[in-house]
Order: C-alpha cells, then structure tokens, then sequence
C-alpha cells in the first residue's frame, strides 16, 4: 500500500507563514526569507501532490516571497540607506497574529458565555397620569412658599435648637398619608399650608409634600383653586373607589 499523508489546512498564506515561523522558532521581526520561501513553496509542492486545489492567495504570497527573496539577494548601490524589503511582510504578519489572538479570546468567552441570554433593558414611562387633571403649577407655587416660610422659621430657631440636643428622627411618609386623611375627614376641605402647620423642618415638609403626592396619584384627594387667589385647597375626592381586596385605613 502507498502511504499516505495528512497536511495542515490553512486559513490563508499568512496563516501558513505565521505557522512556519512558530515551529522553526523565527523573530517575526528579522525573517530568514530564503529558509521561509523554501518551506512555504514545499507546502504548496505537498497541496499539488495531494491534488489539492490551491488558492490564488497562496500563489501570490509565494511570488512575494520570491520577489522578497530576490531584492535581499541583490547588491545594493553604495551610499543609498538601505531598504527592508522584509518590512511590509513582518508588518502584515504582526497584525494577523494579533488578530488570531484576539479571535481564540473571543472563541473562549464564546464558550463561557455562548449559552446564557440577556435580557433587554426595561424602559420604564414617568408616570404623570395621577396628576394629569391637576394644576402642577399651583403645587409648584404653594410648596415653594412653604420651604421659603420653613427656611425663614429655621433661622429664627437655630440659637434655640443649638442650646438643647437635638435628635434627628426620619419622618415617614406613610405616616403622613394616614394624618393627611385623617385631618380632612376630621375637619373637612383643608388649605394646602394649612396642611403643614405641625412641620418643624424642611424634611416634615417634605415627606407632608411626598404624602400629598401619593394621594393624587391613587386620587383619594383632589385639588382645587376656588377663587383667583394664590391659595389651593384639598379635599377628599367622592369618586374615589377603593381597589379590590384592599383594606381602608382611614
């Protein structure tokens, strides 16, 4: 029996030179270009022996490389700075086998990675519908009267505070839905200011605001502006229906 021979498969001719300098060991940088053109040409003899069909990309290295060959093996005249021809070839050869390594990175994150699946980012609207048949304007207004007003109290305050120690306790806003709701029921319509009159600090102030807010947007409470004067007012709203299965604090 004839033996038979098994020969590499190369994505291209820089892949097959690349593969030739790793195995003779080669500074990429200062190519012995006789030694390479010879085993690269002995490749291409193999391919033909085998009746493989040959690319025209590794005919056209093989001429370069001859063409290198030849131009290394010419005399070069005196007092002319002499030219690599080697240089465009180790530039190419440089940046393929970068591309290789950044190729086998990749294939390793592939395998790691290949099986899981992203889930795409969620965009969620601003809801504004809890306060779309209101006058945000005439919230805007009152609740920066009432920090002007609360800023003005703190100055007043601060050489009493600063006498005695003071603990800072976080207000809540839950609290502060349930005394809202009680207040009205209790005493009626209320004014918005009217509303704040227990806060001592700016962060009372803000969480009565904040309590406020949650009202309208479930419309348990409505506001209104029943003359031309800057004052708003709050009110329970009658239309209000309680959602299904869900208990009534107040």
């Amino acid at each position: 029996m004839e033996p038979t021979y098994k020969i590499e498969i190369f994505e291209g001719p820089l892949d097959l030179l690349l593969s030739l300098i790793y195995k003779n060991k080669i500074d990429i940088t200062d190519i012995p270009i006789s030694l390479l053109c010879d085993q690269y040409l002995a490749y291409l003899d193999e391919m033909r022996e085998m009746d493989m069909d040959i690319a025209g990309e590794f005919l056209v290295m093989a001429s370069e490389l001859m063409l290198i060959k030849s131009r290394m093996l010419l005399p070069q005249p005196e007092g002319e700075e002499k030219e690599d021809p080697r240089t465009q070839l180790a530039n190419a050869l440089i940046e393929y086998k970068h591309a290789k390594e950044v190729a086998a990175d990749l294939d390793e994150m592939i395998k790691i990675y290949g099986g899981r699946m992203a889930k795409d980012t969620e965009e969620i609207p601003a809801d504004d519908s809890f306060i779309a048949e209101h006058n945000v304007m005439l919230l805007k207004r009152a609740m920066t009267r009432m920090l002007l007003n609360a800023e003005k109290r703190e100055l007043l305050e601060k050489e009493a505070l600063a006498a005695r120690p003071v603990v800072k306790v976080r207000p809540s806003v839950t609290g502060r839905i349930l005394g809202v709701l009680k207040r009205i029921k209790r005493k009626g319509r209320q004014k918005f200011e009217d509303l704040f009159d227990q806060c001592t600090n700016r962060s009372e102030l803000v969480a009565v605001f904040m309590a406020i807010l949650e009202l309208l947007k479930v419309s348990r409470i409505t506001v209104s502006e029943p003359d031309e004067k800057e004052d708003i007012y709050i009110d329970i709203n009658p239309d209000y229906k309680k959602p299904e299965g869900q208990t009534d604090p107040i």
